[in-house]
């Protein structure tokens, strides 16, 4: 393939093994990029996405266990209304331009933005979430944004840590049992890029 989109960072990763591969050799180490560029032909990418996500993972981005993509926020985001950021496969010949991470943000009025990611069940767990996250608060820094704020389920302690990783200047309080996060965008204790 010879059109690669635009590059906002480029990340090393291996592609997922079957229970079966396990036993072979270790995939060959390839690079995967973040593109800003969400096209409406990245409907059928997202929904495809959204098909290949368990209902744990589901649950986890939408807080409600959806068994169809919520249609509003995939107009939103396909359309540009949302700011939003994929993960794409652009190297390996059987997957290339499939998107296996979606971060995104919209803004909720004075100064913040509410932010989310999600990334392929398949794909969790190998530094895609912190390259979507460290990527969508980059975005929202440079467009002036004051704090971002992102929705946690109480269980998902692995996207705690990473946002504490990425931004340890993040605030966390409860609320409606959920875990809020706000991570400063701009002043004195800013998130630091």
């Amino acid at each position: 393939m010879t059109h690669t989109p635009p590059v906002d960072e480029a990340v090393p990763y291996r592609l997922p093994q079957t229970p079966a591969d396990r036993t072979a050799v270790p995939p060959q180490t390839l690079t995967c990029v973040i593109s800003s560029q969400l096209r409406p032909d990245d409907r059928q990418a997202l929904l495809d996405l959204f098909d290949r996500s368990s209902p744990q993972t589901r649950h986890q981005r939408f807080h409600h266990g959806l068994s169809v993509f919520p249609q509003r926020y995939l107009d939103d985001i396909v359309s540009g209304r949302q700011l939003a950021l994929v993960a794409r496969d652009t190297c390996h010949p059987d997957s290339y331009g499939k998107v296996f991470g979606l971060a995104s943000a919209a803004p909720t009025g004075n100064g913040e933005a509410e932010f989310a990611v999600w990334v392929d069940d398949a794909w969790q767990g190998r530094g895609l979430g912190t390259l979507l996250v460290r990527s969508i608060l980059q975005r929202l820094a440079q467009a002036g944004t004051a704090a971002a704020i992102g929705f946690m389920q109480p269980d998902n302690v692995a996207i705690r840590r990473l946002v504490r990783k990425v931004a340890p200047e993040s605030s966390f309080r409860t609320e409606d049992d959920m875990i809020v996060v706000r991570i400063p965008l701009a002043g004195p204790h800013a998130w630091q890029r």
